[in-house]
């Protein structure tokens, strides 16, 4: 498994244009000087080339292993996050002696060598999943008695957590004798070792050792969570914007669109945002999180602005508001997996949340100057009509943010840290007279991957008809090894595998081959069917359900939507909702796929997708789709 992120920084060896480079210094806050290996010359990159590199020659070896996240089992993440918890102090120091590997394994009850191997993994895909064991045999099983986990809490509290320092051998004795006597079954030595092992090696330390021991796991000043270098600490929120939007075909009122913005706290740089009509949830949050990550010359150049946003590579810590939207499991585990702390803001503290949220009153001021402005409230609006005023598309709304942060607030002198932004970034990164910068940006290898990891995920079989989600059918002959594949030791019972799908665009989905351990896009069984967003599928589903239907197979749904398409082309005037709807499902249509579609045999012979038999479906312009509900 190839590592997920790339450590940049001089001395480390870099491929990049098809060649080795040894990195020797940064030229600016997203370009290095490297020397090329094969003559010694020296040349410049921006990121953005290391990047595109790196996926380049992942794709041409196709053989790129990369286990989604969904694989992992609570008891395989939570051992993992063990390991991490045992090898991460550790990581951290340059000095590594063989007395600190030995006082981890005496802490995990594990010899020298398998602290060795744990670091050799982590260092190696720097991920949580590269630190996953092989999956044993008897999972699945269900989980211990609740009167054998009192008696081993009990065991751990008051036979191993103590001053005496006893061994792991010892208060296994001790549980044994526990649950013979009580009558209860008795655990594997292994098992126990593994619930010794997950627990936070600090307050092992303080329990058997005292204070002054466990202040080795404390972390080192001018780490985490002090925002004291870039992206040491990022800042993340929503917020409807304060202004009237019209769409691109009939420039007609459709509402307020909503922005997801991140901040990198240490320079006040904007980080990433991800603007739309799409009220916010998991997939914004997600998508802001993949733009904050990622190079923003492609987001950049998209917008036809040509200003610097140097800002990319791996946060240490994020804090979130406590909204439902950031407490996603999807959204925990994809942070988890890349180790990216994943906080949440402490309630009534607002200190935690100030910088985020300043920003977000500043801009906000700036679109009250805007056409269509609904102001923030009702007295400050008066008599102005909002609706009659608006002017701006999404992408013209999206092109005059741009315009705004990167070419104005980026590089404005900010009153706290009396310097522009991006100076201040580059200044952490680079350094300067005064100080040393921090010089080491971890920045992602593959940047489909990495936005995979932050799509919702779901479990499905695979039938001989392919894949069947929501009535919607998806087929592709990398799908024809696992039709009718049942789990491992079971006759009955059919195994599942790893869906993730794109809401905005739900023509095709990403299927995980769990051997290759590679994604695959998996298109429409029926590639005439047109593309279609989640919301319109559910606009379709609430519009059988008035009418007394059920959404029963695909050809009722998609019926369905040519029935809306003809209320909507006989209907003479729209509701702004209506509006809004629209224009979402045609933005949603330009959504970009990250994996092509593999090509199945010319002469390959599908059985037919199942239906109700129930009329014949009628081909239908999207763009003219009845708008629905979001709720």
């Amino acid at each position: 498994m190839t590592k997920a992120f790339i450590s940049v920084f001089p001395g480390a060896i870099i491929d990049a244009r098809g060649e080795k480079f040894l990195v020797l210094k940064f030229a600016d806050a997203d370009q290095i000087v490297a020397r090329r290996l094969s003559d010694n010359r020296d040349e410049i990159f921006s990121f953005s080339d290391i990047e595109a590199s790196s996926v380049r020659q992942t794709n041409e070896s196709d053989q790129q292993a990369h286990r989604d996240l969904g694989t992992l089992s609570e008891e395989e993440r939570e051992d993992a996050i063990a390991i991490y918890n045992v090898i991460s102090p550790l990581l951290a120091k340059k000095g590594r002696t063989a007395q600190m590997a030995q006082e981890a394994a005496d802490l995990a009850g594990v010899n020298r060598a398998t602290i060795y191997r744990w670091i050799h993994q982590f260092e190696k895909t720097g991920t949580l999943s590269g630190l996953m064991r092989r999956r044993r045999a008897d999972a699945g099983k269900k989980r211990l008695p609740e009167a054998v986990e009192k008696i081993i809490d009990s065991i751990i509290k008051d036979e191993y957590l103590t001053k005496q320092k006893a061994s792991i051998q010892h208060a296994y004795r001790k549980l044994k004798n526990a649950l013979v006597s009580q009558n209860q079954p008795v655990i594997h030595y292994n098992t126990f070792r593994r619930r010794i092992r997950a627990l936070a090696p600090e307050a092992v330390a303080l329990r058997r050792e005292g204070e002054n021991a466990a202040l080795r796991y404390q972390p080192n000043k001018g780490t985490v969570p002090n925002a004291d270098y870039p992206y040491a600490l990022i800042q993340i929120d929503h917020t409807p914007v304060d202004l009237i939007l019209v769409d691109e075909i009939h420039r007609t009122p459709i509402g307020r669109p909503w922005i997801t913005l991140a901040i990198d706290v240490f320079s006040r740089m904007v980080a990433g945002w991800y603007v739309s009509l799409d009220p916010p949830g998991n997939l914004s949050t997600g998508i802001c999180i993949s733009n904050l990550i990622l190079s923003k010359q492609e987001l950049v150049a998209n917008l036809g602005l040509d200003f610097p946003w140097p800002c990319q590579g791996k946060p240490s810590v994020i804090h979130a508001d406590n909204a439902k939207e950031f407490r996603g499991k999807m959204l925990e585990h994809a942070c988890q997996e890349h180790l990216i702390d994943l906080q949440f803001r402490k309630l009534r503290k607002p200190r935690y949340g100030s910088h985020i949220e300043t920003y977000l009153g500043t801009l906000g001021k700036r679109i009250h100057t805007l056409p269509g402005t609904t102001f923030s409230n009702v007295q400050q609006r008066g008599e102005y009509e909002s609706e009659s005023e608006a002017a701006m598309t999404l992408p013209e709304f999206e092109k005059w943010l741009g315009n705004l942060i990167l070419g104005e607030y980026h590089h404005e002198i900010h009153s706290t840290l009396g310097m522009p932004p991006i100076e201040k970034y580059r200044q952490g990164i680079v350094g300067d007279g005064d100080q040393i910068g921090v010089g080491q940006i971890p920045i992602a290898r593959d940047a489909n991957l990495l936005r995979i990891d932050f799509l919702p995920m779901e479990e499905r079989t695979v039938q001989a008809y392919g894949i069947q989600i929501d009535n919607i059918y998806y087929y592709s002959d990398v799908l024809r090894r696992w039709i009718g594949a049942r789990k491992a030791h079971s006759k009955r019972s059919k195994r599942k595998f790893i869906i993730r799908r794109d809401p905005r665009n739900i023509s095709s989905i990403i299927f995980y081959d769990p051997e290759l351990q590679q994604h695959f896009a998996i298109p429409y069984r029926d590639p005439t069917r047109p593309a279609i967003s989640l919301w319109e599928l559910h606009a379709a589903q609430n519009h059988l359900k008035t009418q007394g239907k059920a959404a029963e197979d695909e050809e009722t749904i998609f019926r369905a939507l040519d029935s809306m398409w003809a209320i909507e082309r006989n209907s003479k005037e729209l509701t702004m909702k209506a509006r809004r709807q629209r224009e979402r499902n045609r933005l949603h249509g330009l959504v970009p796929k990250l994996l092509q579609t593999p090509q199945s045999p010319a002469d390959e012979q599908l059985s037919p997708t199942p239906t109700s038999g129930k009329g014949k479906t009628q081909k239908f312009d999207r763009s003219q789709l009845k708008p629905f509900d979001e709720n």
